[in-house]
């Protein structure tokens, strides 16, 4: 080895190129033998070699007409790295060109009088060694010489490519038919070189002939067509192989002979006991010859492994693909350096609420507030080129409507279509937190609470804890109160009371127990309360929960009120029986006046004049009147005042009955009355429900337009609680700023010479719908008809 000295960066650089071929250090090889063998047969010198420069010196991969090792302990002439050269080095004489050889570092004592190096050159430009050739005798070189060699040491370079690639370049299919027209012998050694390689080589001419072809060529080929291959026959093989196949390569030959450069993958089936199917790479060349298109060369390889990798690759691409996209967690996939979003899965879009276009290629600030941007860029740059997984946890991003979410982020790198990117997947932890704090608050709340709430062992019964309110309602220490028992603040009971009563939440029989009772206090005084108690668990362990509300107040309300109702049920009582009394006695003297006012007419009609016919209509009609309003003032009064027997009866039959008592007035105005369709069962006093739909009803029959047939329909519905009913009608309607005055007493909205009436009956119709926990009231369209709503319970108040 002959030492020689490099630039240290530049060397490391040129060694890792020169180690990818795997070349140092190994045993002589045919192919590289049989090239400095051509260069010697090319450059008629005796001696050629063939070496590398490694991390220590030269190491010589072939020579000929010499021993390597008697060859590496000669201080011989060679072409080393150092000089930086680029282009061949010819010596013709070494002994009268003493500078070159100096510089070349060739001793003055050598037996060679002639030596021309041609450097290795790499793809990416580093001198990796020489091919050189030396003479005892001096000599010159021709152009097709330095041509020849030249590609000899290209040659060198391209068995290295495709020792890595695995194919054989153009450059080597070049330098074999080159070589083929200069020499038969070149072609020999081209030959031989290409058929090292188990890939197929092969070229035919524009008539679609084989012009030649390796080894592993010809071999596959008999295999297919039964007989051994030759140059000069058809390369299409009619009739012997599936016509597919023909139609396939004659494309394939075509393409290549119109002069376009081309690789393809295709697939066929291998005629082959598996069946499987193979992939091969096919590249094809045109051959020129002064320019013209002579034939065309192929290259081919089996590439079924690698595809089956691609296939596996893709299923994999897409399973992952797949996993990415139905996620139930948002997943966003970022560019490591401009935080630029990549791409997003589903998940991510339901839960920030954007479009997939509105965040492709946006900012990861999209999603964040202001103030986490900084943080989360600082946890990213510590990150980077850790391969390490990072969990940011508490962070808050945003959504498109405002709306912010808390969780953790989990962050780790990867490489995405050749970019150095980061995959962050979010744990929305929203709910979880605001349940946290929720619970934190509502135990806050709890202890703050002023009602007592309480909370006692299930087998012992005695008290576990006690708020803050019960505390100081009591007047116990928690440690004091920790000491008692339920029943020792309930003077009603005593220990096996006590638990007889508790004895349906603790066998689950019960959910909840609601009751009234006593507390007495530490210092003796007792109170009402109201207990609501639950069975539950507390530190793991059954336990019985006790809010207790002091009902003190609502105990000294109740009593009041109740004091109030006796007075006001004993005032409603006077008041009704006056306005019997009264009405009683104002019908008497009004039956005497219209009595003798119908007798006058009756005896004296033919005696009187028209004026005084007239007056004795106005008393008579003044008297009827009068009477209508006696008996709606007593109706009005009695409504809602009187305990009356509550029954369970049909809808249909009170509506019936209604219809039938106004039949007459209904034939009279040929109106049409609708009822509903479906029944319903009603809680009420049968009169009271009656009396409400003849005044509705009698109302729409009342109230219409000359010259216009009443139309009436009864409307129902329900829902959980109340029963809906409308009574609509087509007539004169009611002005908007009028509906407000309907239900009042005495109200009229028109004149009695217009329409009959005293003003009362619609307030009646109120005052029975409140006495049953109901609402009326009245939608309108002036010159269409109005619509009266009112609502019932289905279950009566008590």
């Amino acid at each position: 080895m002959k030492k020689v000295a490099f630039d240290k960066l530049k060397e490391e650089k040129r060694f890792a190129v020169l180690q990818s071929y795997d070349i140092l250090d190994t045993s002589p090889e045919p192919e590289f033998d049989t090239i400095t063998e051509l260069a010697s047969q090319v450059s008629g010198a005796a001696v050629s070699s063939l070496s590398f420069l490694g991390s220590n010196g030269l190491f010589y991969k072939s020579v000929f007409g010499f021993g390597i090792k008697d060859f590496e302990e000669t201080r011989l002439p060679c072409l080393q790295a150092g000089n930086k050269a680029t282009n061949p080095l010819v010596i013709s004489d070494i002994q009268v060109q003493h500078e070159a050889s100096r510089q070349l570092g060739i001793p003055e004592k050598t037996p060679y009088r002639f030596f021309a190096g041609f450097p290795l050159i790499s793809p990416n430009g580093f001198q990796l060694g020489a091919l050189c050739v030396l003479d005892q005798s001096p000599s010159q070189l021709s152009q097709g010489q330095v041509r020849s060699l030249k590609l000899l040491a290209n040659q060198v370079i391209s068995l290295l490519e495709s020792r890595k690639k695995q194919k054989v370049i153009q450059q080597s299919y070049r330098l074999q038919k080159e070589m083929e027209q200069q020499r038969a012998q070149e072609r020999l050694n081209n030959e031989a070189l290409i058929n090292t390689t188990s890939d197929d080589i092969w070229s035919i001419d524009t008539n679609y002939q084989f012009i030649t072809f390796n080894d592993a060529f010809s071999r596959k080929i008999e295999a297919i067509i039964g007989e051994k291959l030759r140059p000069g026959i058809s390369a299409l093989f009619p009739g012997k192989i599936p016509e597919d196949m023909h139609q396939k390569f004659k494309g394939f030959f075509e393409r290549a002979l119109s002069g376009e450069s081309f690789t393809e993958e295709y697939c066929r089936p291998e005629k082959m006991e598996t069946g499987l199917l193979v992939w091969i790479e096919l590249s094809g060349h045109p051959i020129f010859r002064d320019g013209i298109i002579t034939g065309a060369a192929f290259f081919a390889k089996t590439i079924t492994d690698r595809k089956k990798a691609e296939i596996k690759l893709k299923e994999s691409e897409a399973n992952y693909r797949m996993l990415f996209d139905r996620s139930p967690l948002p997943k966003i996939l970022l560019d490591m350096d401009t935080m630029e979003i990549m791409e997003v899965n589903r998940s991510t879009l339901d839960k920030f609420g954007y479009r997939k276009k509105e965040m492709l290629g946006s900012k990861m600030g999209l999603l964040m507030q202001e103030e986490e941007i900084g943080f989360f860029f600082d946890s990213i740059q510590q990150l980077k080129g850790t391969r390490k997984e990072v969990k940011l946890e508490n962070i808050v991003q945003k959504k498109k409507n405002g709306e912010l979410i808390q969780g953790e982020l989990m962050v780790h790198e990867l490489v995405f279509e050749g970019r150095n990117c980061l995959l962050a997947i979010l744990n929305d932890r929203t709910e979880e937190l605001q349940s946290i704090s929720v619970k934190s608050q509502m135990a806050s709340i709890m202890e703050n609470s002023l009602n007592e709430i309480y909370i006692f062992d299930t087998k012992s019964l005695s008290f576990c804890y006690a708020n803050r309110g019960a505390l100081l309602n009591m007047g116990y220490s928690l440690q004091e109160l920790k000491g008692l028992t339920p029943y020792q603040i309930k003077p009603e009971f005593d220990e096996p009371q006590f638990r007889s009563f508790v004895a349906p939440l603790l066998n689950d029989e019960r959910e909840k127990l609601v009751f009234v009772t006593v507390h007495e206090r530490k210092n003796g005084t007792r109170y009402p309360v109201e207990v609501h108690l639950q069975k539950m668990r507390y530190e793991g362990q059954p336990a019985f929960v006790a809010i207790i509300i002091d009902i003190t107040a609502a105990k000294k309300a109740e009593q009041d009120l109740k004091a109030l109702n006796q007075l006001l049920e004993k005032s409603n009582q006077e008041l009704e029986q006056f306005a019997s009394i009264t009405a009683h006695d104002l019908q008497e003297p009004l039956r005497m006046v219209s009595a003798f006012t119908s007798l006058l007419k009756r005896k004296y009609a033919h005696q009187l004049d028209e004026k005084a016919q007239q007056y004795i209509h106005f008393a008579m009609d003044g008297s009827i009147r009068m009477q209508r309003m006696i008996e709606d003032i007593l109706n009005y009064s009695r409504a809602g005042m009187e305990k009356k027997k509550v029954e369970t009866f049909h809808a249909a039959e009170i509506l019936k009955n209604v219809v039938n008592d106004l039949q007459k007035r209904i034939e009279q105005t040929n109106a049409t009355v609708l009822l509903p369709d479906q029944d319903v069962l009603i809680q009420a006093n049968p009169n009271d429900i009656y009396r409400l739909f003849l005044n509705l009803i009698n109302n729409g029959l009342k109230f219409i337009p000359e010259n216009k047939a009443p139309r009436i329909q009864i409307k129902f519905r329900q829902d959980a609680r109340l029963y809906h009913f409308t009574v609509e009608d087509n007539g004169i309607g009611i002005a908007a700023e009028h509906l407000k005055l309907l239900f009042n007493p005495f109200k009229r909205l028109h004149s009695k010479k217009s329409f009959e009436g005293t003003g009362l009956g619609l307030a009646t119709c109120k005052k029975i719908v409140n006495q049953y926990g109901g609402s009326i009231w009245a939608t309108s369209q002036p010159g269409e008809g109005s619509q009266f709503h009112f609502t019932l319970r289905k279950k009566p108040i008590d």
